[in-house]
């Protein structure tokens, strides 16, 4: 199996997954932290699909991610400069409340732009190096702007796959086991 071949079935079976965990959740449980300094349910999915458009968009194709072009920072009641990385535990308190039919609008938004992406490559892309980081700074001292397509599936993929199983523990948390 080829890794495009590999990457559209994770994506298409990570999308199975996190609307399995999610289904029948509450929004007050897709909101609901543990404790002040952890993340909610919302919070990850929110977070994983703005890295997936970061990296897709900016990193791989230079355009615009769809926070911005799309508006979503909008119409997810955030300011357009909302980082999803490194926030801290005041960040994190102060987080909207966010609607599962909002956040799955974003989600299926990103997905089908990175399903697009997917079917516009071949094999041959994947030694390409970009030479910039989906997160912005100089490319000179940034790790992610060394990148190649091919690397950055690997560190996406292995996001996404921990952010699932975070997601699922706290439904566990919430629910109990299978419920």
């Amino acid at each position: 199996m080829e890794l495009l071949e590999f990457a559209t079935e994770m994506f298409k079976e990570y999308a199975g997954r996190l609307y399995g965990y999610l289904d029948g959740l509450t929004e007050d449980e897709l909101n609901w932290r543990p404790n002040a300094e952890t993340n909610s349910i919302a919070f990850i999915m929110w977070h994983t699909a703005r890295v997936e458009d970061r990296w897709f968009q900016i990193f791989c194709q230079d355009k615009p991610d769809l926070w911005t072009s799309g508006r979503w920072f909008e119409k997810l009641g955030m300011d357009e400069n909302q980082s999803a990385v490194s926030l801290t535990a005041d960040d994190l308190a102060s987080f909207p409340h966010l609607t599962m039919e909002n956040l799955k609008s974003f989600f299926e938004a990103v997905r089908a732009e990175t399903r697009t992406y997917l079917g516009s490559i071949g094999p041959g892309d994947l030694e390409a190096s970009p030479g910039r980081s989906p997160f912005g700074g100089s490319a000179a001292n940034n790790r992610f702007a060394q990148f190649t397509i091919q690397r950055m599936f690997r560190q996406l993929i292995q996001e996404e796959i921990q952010h699932l199983g975070q997601i699922g523990m706290l439904r566990g948390l919430q629910r109990g086991m299978d419920k």
